[in-house]
Order: C-alpha cells, then structure tokens, then sequence
C-alpha cells in the first residue's frame, strides 16, 4: 500500500512554534547583551569622568608646585649662595680626592694587568663628581696592550677607555711599546 501525504485543506497548516521560539531567544539574548554593553559603557564613561577630575587637580597640583619650586630658586640664586655653592663644590672636591682609595684602584689594575705589561704611572684626577685615571703602561707586544685596553673596557669599574698615545718605549731597561690611556674610574662608588 502506498502512504501519501496529502492536506485536503483549502490552506495548509505551517506550524511557526519553532522559528517563534528561536527567534525570541535570539531578542532575549540580544537583549541580554544590550544591557550588558550599555551598563558597561555607564561604568568606564563614570570613570573617564572620575579621571579627568582627578587629572584636573593633579594638574593644578603640580603647577602650583612648579610656582613653588621657582619662588625657591629665585631665593636661592642669589650671589651669596652662588659663592656658597662654589665653596661646597671645592670642599666635595677635596673630600673626594681625599677618600680616594688607592689600595681598591691598585687592586682593580692588578685584576686587570696582562702577564707582559708593566704599569708605569698612575694619575688620578676629580673632575666634577668624577674620578678620572691617566695611566701609563709598557707591553712587550702592542697585542699586550690591547689586550691591556680592552680588559678595562669589560671591567665594569673602569669606562671612557680613550688611549692618549702608544710608541716605543723610552725606557732602556724595558724593550717595548709604550702606551697612555684616560679612563673614567667608578669603582670608589
């Protein structure tokens, strides 16, 4: 026997209780997230709000300071305290050329000394809040002496390597190069 569907019915019937129910989750969901984004938007536009306020007094703040800190300078720069200033920084001079420990400069050269390089002369000298070193040094080899040169650089205590002059050594008891270097020394800090 053959099964035929047939509607005798001048319209058919098309059940829509499925599209209905998806489509009204899909509003309700929509909706869900209207909400979620709009309250959201409240909430970081309340704290821009809130920031800029804050901004707005951290600027005051800080121009007021800024008035503050020229009301003290103009104080300050006057020709007493600028013979006063000069005095400190001669007196801090003295007090860092007198601190200065050779023992702690030696021990770093002599950690840095190839085997075939003689030191010659050390000269140290303040210079601002500086401590600045000439020194010069006789090498069999000017391989010596570069090696010498570059064992400064990676030191770590030592930088600014410039070499002043590298020639023959003078010296008749010595047989080699003669090199002078400036260094900046940080390692009294």
């Amino acid at each position: 026997m053959i099964k035929i569907d047939a509607n005798l019915a001048t319209r058919p019937f098309v059940n829509h209780r499925k599209f209905a129910m998806i489509s009204g989750g899909l509003l309700i969901l929509l909706l869900g997230i209207t909400y979620w984004n709009f309250s959201r938007y409240q909430t970081v536009r309340a704290r821009r709000g809130e920031l800029n306020a804050q901004l707005s007094r951290e600027r005051v703040r800080f121009e007021a300071l800024g008035r503050e800190q020229d009301k003290v300078l103009a104080r300050l720069q006057t020709p007493e305290t600028a013979e006063f200033l000069e005095t400190l920084e001669h007196v801090n001079q003295l007090i860092r050329r007198r601190t200065f420990s050779w023992t702690k400069l030696l021990n770093d050269l002599e950690r840095l000394t190839p085997a075939n390089l003689q030191i010659v002369a050390i000269k140290p000298q303040v210079l601002g809040k500086g401590m600045v070193v000439e020194i010069v040094a006789n090498g069999r080899t000017s391989g010596d002496n570069v090696q010498f040169v570059s064992n400064l650089e990676s030191s770590g205590k030592f930088y600014d390597v410039s070499p002043l002059h590298e020639e023959i050594s003078k010296n008749p008891a010595f047989v080699g190069r003669e090199i002078a270097v400036q260094v900046k020394y940080k390692g009294q800090s």
